[in-house]
């Protein structure tokens, strides 16, 4: 096992798979790519930010030597067998059945004139729309501030009350990459269509990406069925988890 740094090595073994590797392909940016580290065989990467580490693979082979690098606790995006690869070495928790779903329908999605585009000065509105689902536990789990400004962010405001969002997890327009998350409609106002108005819009600017992904649960069949009307197919299962040392 040895650490890797080509970075145009790492490419060309993420470009294997771009639609499982459309956040790591993201981070290869030049901005994110000091934080990143990887390990191969089975390219396994290690990445600290937002005061945290997110550990991806795309095997189960360098696992274990990734895995003495992080920040504990740390995030898993991980298929089964580096789901295993991990709980050899750590205790895994909250785990969730995931699908990554890919963008493969019509790139010439037009916008819903209701759709904003969304910058630094709607963060307070965004944080509070979000802070609508904390009862229910739906909240957006991986939203910080600093991805408006790095990304696409689009909403529906009714008064001055933002009702709806949809967003980017990450944008790498010179890696070709994008991952659509943090989408998301305020309970009181769900079945209006707000949920595919602000997706369609992010889709919208994002048409000339070459890969667009993004994370649902397995068992949200109804966001299923919405990505999938949207022109999103499903790609592959894996899992999101904590791995606590």
């Amino acid at each position: 096992m040895s650490r890797l740094s080509d970075i145009g090595a790492i490419r060309a073994i993420l470009r294997r798979d771009p639609a499982w590797c459309v956040y790591a392909l993201g981070d290869l940016s030049p901005q994110m790519f000091p934080k990143t580290q990887w390990f191969t065989p089975d390219l396994t990467m290690v990445l600290k930010d937002y005061g945290t580490s997110i550990l991806f693979a795309m095997g189960a082979g360098s696992v274990p030597e990734a895995l003495e690098h992080v920040v504990w606790p740390v995030h898993l995006q991980v298929r089964a067998d580096a789901l295993d690869a991990v709980a050899q070495h750590a205790r895994v928790e909250s785990v969730q059945t995931m699908w990554r779903m890919s963008w493969t329908g019509n790139r010439a999605v037009e916008p819903d004139a209701r759709a904003v585009r969304l910058g630094d000065a709607d963060v307070p509105a965004i944080e509070r729309l979000y802070a609508d689902g904390g009862v229910t536990g739906e909240s957006p789990d991986f939203f910080y501030p600093a991805m408006v400004g790095r990304g696409v962010f689009f909403g529906v405001y009714e008064s001055s009350e933002l009702v709806a969002a949809a967003g980017t997890h990450l944008l790498s327009r010179e890696e070709g990459s994008a991952a659509i998350g943090n989408i998301y409609t305020r309970r009181d106002r769900r079945g209006l269509g707000f949920g595919r108005i602000v997706t369609s819009a992010v889709m919208h600017a994002l048409a000339e990406v070459e890969t667009v992904g993004l994370n649902v649960r397995a068992d949200n069949a109804a966001a299923i069925h919405l990505y999938q009307s949207l022109g999103f197919t499903r790609h592959c299962e894996f899992f999101e988890a904590l791995g606590q040392r």
